[in-house]
């Protein structure tokens, strides 16, 4: 048995040393690739910041762009791969390089449907309707808007689905698609009010009085943009959206033609010193849509020279839908002023760029002040007005069938997918369903088995502590035959041997002895010798039927016994001892075997986890209740931290078995102590 038992631990010692090489290998490996990501990652990671820095050229943050992308394609963590080109992506197209942007957006894209994550594949599609939007491609805008919605609602982000209902709302009022802007703009607004999110509200708001005031609906469109005031004193106006309140409210009332009040506000807007530094754009706007109000109104004093300041800004940053507003506003100062000539050519460059553009709003516009500045060619100017007219009343309805098909077919499509869907999770039920039956009827049948082990194990556990038992028996046998052998040979030895001699003593003491002095001597050193003699087999007769040591010797030499075979395995110094309370012979056999077994279990943990080198056992006798102390001077470990192994919970099981109590106390570096508690009330035998 035992070698058989050498031999299977020698297996299991290889197999672990194997084990443990083979992982100490695999996550040293992954350590290595996982610093090696870290350092590509951070080396992409500063590229794309340096592509970032205005003060760099142009052509400088796009070799760094480029450099991040080259970099970014030997990432073997498709997830921080794609993170990248996202960022990769959206810098390309602030750098105006469409064709990277669109090289780099459709490989995201590709990469994202592989990874199956949603979040950026609603990512790509966003970034394309940027990009769309601001090439004046609306359908297009429109509809990656749309497909970047609906995978922001899968994962549930209504902020981000509430920003894309705005910019389709944006993309639907471009072209008077008012009731399809209402919708999705009245959806973004019921996600922001739950998600408390007051900027939103007030652009939400804004955009829906923007819209009314097209429809020429003026009271709806006050009455929203006063609402969209409410929500801009709940948040820091950081970017001066006051001035943009004060702005789009001006143009309302110049809408309905109440200029004193639309000049107010216009100035109330560029009463904001820091909007020319801040947003150079909006001062510009509003400079022209003060001076044009100031026109309409009958008020040109300094108008025109208002309208030249905003033109060489709009036309220092290149907002050509800016520049084109302001040449048509010049071209009706001059109209009005009788300067017909010099109207005439900022309307034809308002219409050249109009042209250019394909803006066919403002293209209508110039058409209008071409024919009222040059009179001999007004009626081609007004055929070509009728005409663009039809062109884009077709092209809107265009681009809103177009837009109507965009969400039928994803809506047919939500709607095969739901059905596939619906194939699929009876598919699935069904075959999850028939896998937990088969799944139950091998865990019964392996339960069984366990049960069956468990069976055996516990018939095996009663045999050997039956074998215990009768060894405490036997032992206590042999012990009481030693006993009785030991009161036989004090009694024969006080009683036969010590008497022979004291009458042996006596008599040579009375003899009357006649001979020289030296032969007296003798016989009296003999007679001197046998009460030395009487004297020694007493005490040994006495110590004999000593029972000092009856009862205990038995019990502790077994528990020595175990102790020593487990300290051959790690080589550990042992100690063991009990106090003059415990008597052994009184406590019954379920209290040994239990503390004999909890004896065990200690040392082979000790054995296995705690490399000590002094283990010492003690057994007392307090209040009623047998105490038992197994320490060591161990590693020790966090008690309060490590949960209990098997070794310890079997420990409680059989602590609790004979309502005892179990402490265990532990510290790093310091060893571990075992305190038992075992009440004898019920345990004396």
């Amino acid at each position: 048995m035992k070698i058989t038992s050498y031999n299977k631990s020698g297996g299991s010692i290889l197999f672990f040393w194997i084990a443990l090489i083979l992982i100490i290998g695999c996550k040293s490996k992954n350590d290595i690739q996982k610093n090696k990501d870290t350092t590509l990652n951070d080396s992409v990671v500063l590229l794309i910041n340096k592509s970032k820095v205005k003060t760099g050229s142009i052509e400088e943050r796009k070799h760094n762009l480029l450099s991040a992308y080259s970099l970014n394609e030997s990432q073997e963590n498709d997830s921080i791969k794609n993170r990248a080109l996202l960022k990769i992506s959206h810098l390309a197209y602030k750098l105006n390089d469409s064709v990277f942007f669109r090289h780099t957006n459709k490989e995201a894209l590709n990469l994202s449907l592989k990874l199956q994550d949603t979040f950026r594949i609603a990512q790509t599609h966003w970034q394309k309707g940027i990009f769309y939007s601001k090439k004046e491609k609306i359908d297009s805008s429109y509809y990656h808007y749309f497909h970047a919605s609906k995978y922001f609602n899968l994962i549930d982000d209504r902020y981000n689905e509430g920003m894309m209902l705005y910019n389709m709302a944006f993309a639907q009022g471009r072209i008077e698609d008012f009731i399809g802007a209402e919708t999705n703009l009245f959806k973004a607004i019921s996600i922001y009010k739950s998600l408390e999110e007051n900027k939103k509200l007030y652009r939400s708001y804004g955009l829906l009085s923007a819209i009314y005031r097209d429809l020429e609906e003026y009271e709806k469109s006050l009455f929203y943009r006063e609402k969209s005031f409410e929500y801009l004193n709940k948040f820091e106006d950081t970017n001066n959206y006051k001035s943009r309140y004060f702005n789009s409210l001006g143009l309302i009332y110049q809408s309905k033609k109440k200029y004193e009040k639309a000049i107010t506000c216009f100035t109330k807007a560029l009463s904001n010193d820091s909007l020319y530094y801040q947003n150079i754009r909006s001062y510009a706007r509003l400079k022209d849509n003060f001076a044009y109000t100031r026109l309409l109104s009958g008020d040109t004093l300094n108008v025109k020279n208002e309208l030249l300041a905003s033109l060489k800004i709009r036309d220092s940053i290149n907002n050509k839908s800016g520049v084109l507003i302001v040449n048509l506003h010049l071209g009706e100062y001059h109209l009005i002023h009788k300067d017909s000539s010099t109207a005439f050519s900022y309307a034809k460059e308002a219409y050249e760029i109009a042209k250019e553009a394909t803006n066919h709003r403002d293209l209508l516009a110039s058409l209008v002040l071409l024919s009222k500045t040059d009179v001999n060619n007004a009626s081609a100017y007004l055929k070509e007005h009728i005409e663009e007219s039809k062109k884009l009343e077709k092209h809107q309805r265009r681009l809103r069938n177009q837009f109507t098909r965009i969400r039928f077919e994803t809506d047919e499509y939500i709607e095969e997918t739901n059905r596939l869907s619906s194939q699929q999770t009876i598919i699935l039920v069904g075959s999850f369903a028939l896998l937990t039956i088969l799944s139950l009827l091998y865990f019964m049948r392996l339960q069984r088995s366990k049960n069956r082990a468990l069976q055996s194990e516990a018939e095996q556990q009663q045999a050997n502590e039956e074998v215990y038992r009768l060894l405490l028996k036997q032992q206590a046998k042999l012990e009481e035959g030693r006993l009785n052998e030991r009161h036989r040979i004090s009694e024969e030895l006080h009683d036969g041997v010590l008497g022979r001699i004291f009458g042996t003593r006596m008599g040579m003491g009375f003899l009357d002895l006649k001979g020289d002095d030296e032969t007296k001597a003798k016989h009296q050193l003999y007679v001197d010798e046998l009460q030395e003699i009487e004297k020694e087999i007493r005490v040994i007769s006495h110590e004999l039927k000593s029972e000092l040591l009856s009862g205990k010797a038995d019990y502790i030499q077994v528990v020595e016994h175990l102790v020593q075979e487990q300290s051959v395995i790690t080589g550990f110094e042992y100690k063991i001892t009990d106090d003059d309370t415990v008597h052994w012979s009184m406590i019954n056999d379920a209290v040994k075997i239990n503390c004999y077994r909890m004896v065990q279990e200690a040392l082979q943990n000790i054995n296995k986890y705690a490399q000590a080198k002094l283990v010492t056992i003690h057994f007392s006798v307090n209040n009623s209740a047998l105490r038992l102390k197994i320490k060591d001077n161990g590693i020790g470990f966090d008690s309060t931290k490590k949960s209990q192994g098997i070794g310890l919970k079997n420990i409680t099981a059989r602590t609790k078995k004979i309502n005892g109590t179990f402490e265990i106390s532990s510290t790093i570096g310091e060893g571990t102590l075992l305190n038992i508690t075992i009440p004898l009330a019920e345990s004396i035998a």
